[in-house]
C-alpha cells in the first residue's frame, strides 16, 4: 500500500457548504487519504430501513476530483437510539447484571443475534453503495473494539454462548471439572446449563473460569468482526482493517490481526508520556503481521478523557508522525480534522481550530507529512525480540501474587525501555514466531508459555533472559508442579518457593547494587551459575544465574539491571539522548525532547533541533 496522510474526517457534524473549502484546506495541508463514517449510523439510517447517502455521495465524488482517497468506516460501534429502544436486549451486562444504556458507544453486546442481524445490514448497505468506488481504498470495519471496558459483557446471550463455547473446547463436563478443579469450595458442575459468567459474587472466582471467559470474550470479538468483514468483502475487494488501541490487551490483537489485511491503530498517551511506550506500541503493530502499519488515529495534542487533558506543543505532532514512521508506519491520520464545540470531545484538539481556521498543529503536520511522503516505507532490521502471549495478560488480571504487578507496565515496557536505551530495535514475538533470527530473546514473566515455543527454546541459538514466574502456569490457569516448567534444563534451576514483596528488594551483580521487584523467588541450583545474590534479609537467596546464554532473575528487575546485564553480556550502549532506530545501511535518529540536544553517536556528536530527526 502507498503512504498514506490525512486526517478522520466529520463532514456529518458541519453544514454541506463547507466540503469544498475543507478539501482544499486539505490539499494544502497535503492530504491524500481521509477516514469517515465509522460513528455516522443514526445520519445514515434515521429510522429504520430508511437510507440517505447524499451527503457520503457528494464527499466522496469530492475527494475523488481531487485525489484524496478514503477508508471507509463501518458504524456498528454506535447503534442508534431507535435501535436501542425497540431492542434493549443488544445492550452489554456488566458483572453486576446491570445494563449499559445509550447515551455514549460501544453498547452493544457482541453475541446479541438481533444486534449482529442490524449491524450486518448497515454493514451491508455500506458496502453495497461504496464497494465498487475506487475513491474508497480501504474499509475500516466498527471502531476500537473493547474500548471503554467494552470486550467483557456478562448478559444471557453471552451465558448461552459461552456454554457452548465450552462444550466445543472441553466436549464433557467431566473433563472441565477436572481441568478447572472445581471440587474446590464445591464448584463440581452436572450439566452445561449450570455454568455462568463470572458475575459479581462474594468472592474471587476460580482463576480458570476467569481465564476461558476471557478468552470467549476476545473470541466473541473477533468472531463479530469476522462476519462483518465478510459482508464487505461480497461487495469490494480493497483490505480491510480496524483500528487496534494503545496498551490494550483484553483481545487477542495477534489473533484479530489474522482477520486483517493491515493492522492499523490509534496513537494516544495513555498516562505521564514516556515516547519509549509509543514506541513499543508502535514495534507491537508492526509485530502483529510483520508487515508496516497505518496509524488510524494520532493524537495532535489534548484529549479530552484524561483526568488532565495536557497541553501539547504542537511541534511534537510532527515528532510523533516521524517516530510512527521510523517504526514501520506507511501513513499516518491525525484524529481529527476539525475541533467540534459540542458533544463528548469538544475538548479534543485537531488541526483546524473550531472556527474552521488552521492551527500551528496543522502546519506541523503538513510537514511532517511533506519530510516522508516521498521517502520508502522504513523497516526495521531485526535484532532483539520480546515474547508476548495475550493470555498472560488475561492470567494476570484473574490471579496475582502481587496486585501492584502489571504485566505490561511493570515488566514487558520495561525489558523494552532497557533493550532500546542501548539503542537496538524490538520485536514482538508470538507463539507461532520464528526466532531463529534475533541476537536475545527476552521473556518476562511470562506465567504460561506453550509447548510449541518450550520447542523453539529449546533449539534457539540467541542469549535468553527470563523473569520471574516464567511458565509457572498451565493452559487452564493452574500452577505447575515444576517451575520453570519446560525450562529447568535451558535455565539450570528450579523455583521452589516464591512471594510478593511491598518493597523493592536489594541486590548485587558485578559488584553494584540494584533492585529487585513484586516478587522474589527461592530458586534451587541445578547447574547454572550465581551471578547476583540478594541482600539482607534474603542474602542466602541466588538473585540472577546464569546457563551458558540463558539467564534468569528470581524477580522482576528495574531498567539499571537488565542494561548491566545486557552491558555483561555484549551488548553495548550505542547512542545517548536520543531515539535511534536501525535499518538495514542506515539509522533514523529521533529527538524526542522540547529542547536541541547533542546526541552521542558512536564517536560522533550530532546536534538535533526539538522534536526533530536525522536519516543518517
Amino acid at each position: 500500500m502507498k503512504k498514506l496522510f490525512g486526517a478522520c474526517y466529520y463532514p456529518e457534524h458541519w453544514e454541506p457548504d463547507r466540503i469544498e473549502k475543507d478539501v482544499e484546506i486539505m490539499k494544502t495541508l497535503g492530504f491524500n487519504a481521509v477516514r469517515i463514517g465509522e460513528f455516522a449510523w443514526s445520519f445514515v439510517e434515521p429510522s429504520p430501513g430508511e437510507y440517505d447517502f447524499s451527503l457520503f455521495d457528494r464527499v466522496i465524488e469530492t475527494f475523488s476530483k481531487n485525489g484524496i482517497g478514503v477508508i471507509m468506516g463501518t458504524p456498528t460501534a454506535t447503534p442508534p437510539a431507535w435501535l436501542v429502544k425497540s431492542h434493549p436486549e443488544i445492550l452489554q451486562e456488566n458483572e453486576s447484571g446491570h445494563k449499559l444504556n445509550f447515551g455514549s458507544r460501544r453498547h452493544y453486546c457482541f453475541n446479541s443475534l438481533v444486534y449482529r442481524k442490524f449491524a450486518r445490514e448497515i454493514t451491508r448497505k455500506y458496502a453495497e453503495r461504496y464497494g465498487k468506488s475506487d475513491t474508497i481504498i480501504a474499509w475500516q470495519i466498527d471502531n476500537e473494539y473493547g474500548c471503554h471496558n467494552s470486550t467483557l459483557c456478562y448478559c444471557d446471550n453471552c451465558a448461552k454462548k459461552f456454554r457452548k463455547w465450552l462444550k466445543d473446547k472441553y466436549h464433557n463436563i467431566e473433563a472441565l471439572n477436572k481441568a478447572w478443579g472445581t471440587v474446590f469450595w464445591s464448584q463440581q458442575y452436572r450439566d452445561w446449563e449450570e455454568i455462568d459468567p463470572p458475575r459479581h459474587t462474594i468472592a474471587s472466582h476460580n482463576p480458570s473460569l476467569s481465564l476461558d471467559y476471557m478468552r470467549f470474550s476476545s473470541d466473541s470479538a473477533i468472531e463479530f468482526h469476522r462476519e462483518m468483514a465478510e459482508e464487505v468483502r461480497k461487495y469490494s475487494s480493497k483490505p480491510i482493517t480496524h483500528n487496534l488501541m494503545v496498551n490494550f490487551t483484553e483481545i487477542d490483537y495477534y489473533k484479530l490481526s489474522k482477520e486483517l489485511d493491515f493492522v492499523s491503530w490509534d496513537n494516544y498517551i495513555p498516562g505521564d508520556y514516556d515516547y519509549h511506550l509509543q514506541g513499543m506500541n508502535h514495534d507491537l503493530m508492526r509485530s502483529l503481521k510483520n508487515e508496516p502499519f497505518l496509524v488510524m488515529e494520532q493524537q495532535p495534542g489534548r484529549v479530552n478523557w484524561r483526568k488532565v487533558n495536557n497541553y501539547h506543543d504542537p511541534e511534537q505532532l510532527k515528532y510523533w508522525i516521524a517516530q510512527s514512521m521510523a517504526h514501520g508506519a506507511f501513513g499516518s491520520l491525525i484524529f481529527r480534522y476539525r475541533q467540534l464545540p459540542y458533544g463528548a470531545e469538544q475538548y479534543h484538539s485537531a488541526l483546524l481550530n473550531y472556527d474552521g481556521s488552521l492551527t500551528p498543529r496543522a502546519i506541523a503536520a503538513k510537514e511532517g507529512f511533506k519530510a516522508f511522503m516521498d521517502e520508502e516505507i522504513l523497516i526495521p532490521i531485526k535484532e532483539t525480540a520480546i515474547y508476548i502471549d495475550y493470555e498472560n495478560f488475561w492470567i494476570d488480571r484473574t490471579d496475582r501474587l502481587n496486585n501492584n504487578f502489571s504485566l505490561l507496565s511493570d515488566s514487558i515496557l520495561i525489558a523494552y525501555k532497557a533493550l532500546r536505551e542501548l539503542g537496538y530495535n524490538v520485536d514482538f514475538v508470538f507463539p507461532e514466531d520464528d526466532i531463529s533470527e534475533y541476537k536475545l530473546l527476552f521473556i518476562p514473566s511470562a506465567y504460561y508459555v506453550r509447548d510449541e515455543f518450550l520447542k523453539k527454546l529449546s533449539t534457539f541459538n540467541g542469549k535468553l533472559i527470563v523473569t520471574a514466574m516464567t511458565s509457572s502456569k498451565d493452559e487452564y490457569n493452574n500452577i505447575r508442579s515444576s517451575i520453570p516448567y519446560g525450562l529447568e534444563e535451558i535455565l539450570g534451576v528450579k523455583v521452589v518457593d516464591f512471594g510478593g514483596i511491598e518493597q523493592a528488594q536489594d541486590l548485587m551483580l558485578n559488584g553494584k547494587k540494584f533492585k529487585g521487584k513484586f516478587i522474589l523467588e527461592v530458586l534451587k541450583i541445578l547447574d547454572a551459575e550465581t551471578i547476583g545474590d540478594f541482600l539482607y534479609p534474603y542474602e542466602k537467596f541466588p538473585a540472577v544465574t546464569r546457563k551458558g546464554n540463558a539467564i534468569y532473575i528470581a524477580s522482576i528487575p528495574e531498567e539499571s539491571l537488565l542494561k548491566e546485564l545486557l552491558l555483561s553480556i555484549g551488548f553495548e550502549k550505542r547512542i545517548n539522548g536520543a531515539e535511534i532506530i536501525n535499518f538495514k545501511g542506515t539509522s533514523v535518529l529521533l529527538n524526542p525532547y522540547p529542547e536541541k540536544r547533542e546526541i552521542e553517536f558512536g564517536h560522533d556528536k550530532i546536534f538535533l533541533e526539538p522534536f526533530f530527526w536525522k536519516i543518517l
